[in-house]
């Protein structure tokens, strides 16, 4: 196989992980424009500011390029790209609007995008062989981690303020 066929193959192969990541924005914007920070204070009764809003999804995208990057070099680190955006759909904005009965700006996006690319992406991992109920399970659970880190900085700002 030609050197040119390899890397095309290596970007097909990150495709969905690209694509993810070009989602979230779209994702971003949805919860944006649809007034998400609102919505929080609304159901948890945090106060969040746009300021940490965008600072946290910077970071998502700058997550999800480098995962992108990363690719099958290491798909136990790229693939909590993948799990933070399963588990954002499911938790935050699925889990969110069944429970709480009030629509979460972000829901849209979830399950028109984040759920079907992610299980292309996961369906990649088997092409590649990568894909057993640990590495899901394993990917799912870091990116569960990852979008616990800004709700725990959240919970302690707010009990700073109290104090």
């Amino acid at each position: 196989m030609t050197e040119h066929k390899k890397s095309r193959y290596k970007v097909l192969d990150t495709l969905p992980l690209w694509i993810l990541t070009i989602a979230y924005l779209a994702h971003i914007a949805e919860e944006y424009f649809l007034d998400w920070r609102k919505w929080v204070e609304s159901v948890s009764g945090y106060r969040l500011s746009w300021k940490d809003f965008f600072i946290a999804n910077a970071i998502v995208i700058a997550i999800g390029i480098s995962c992108s990057i990363i690719g099958f070099s290491w798909p136990w680190i790229s693939y909590l790209f993948v799990g933070l955006a399963i588990i954002n759909a499911l938790i935050a904005h699925i889990g969110t609007t069944i429970v709480k009965r009030k629509f979460s700006p972000g829901l849209i996006t979830s399950i028109v995008l984040f759920l079907p690319i992610g299980i292309w992406a996961y369906a990649k991992t088997a092409e590649k062989g990568v894909f057993t109920a640990s590495f899901v399970a394993i990917t799912l659970f870091g990116g569960f981690l990852i979008m616990a880190i800004p709700i725990i900085i959240q919970y302690i700002k707010a009990r700073k303020l109290k104090q």
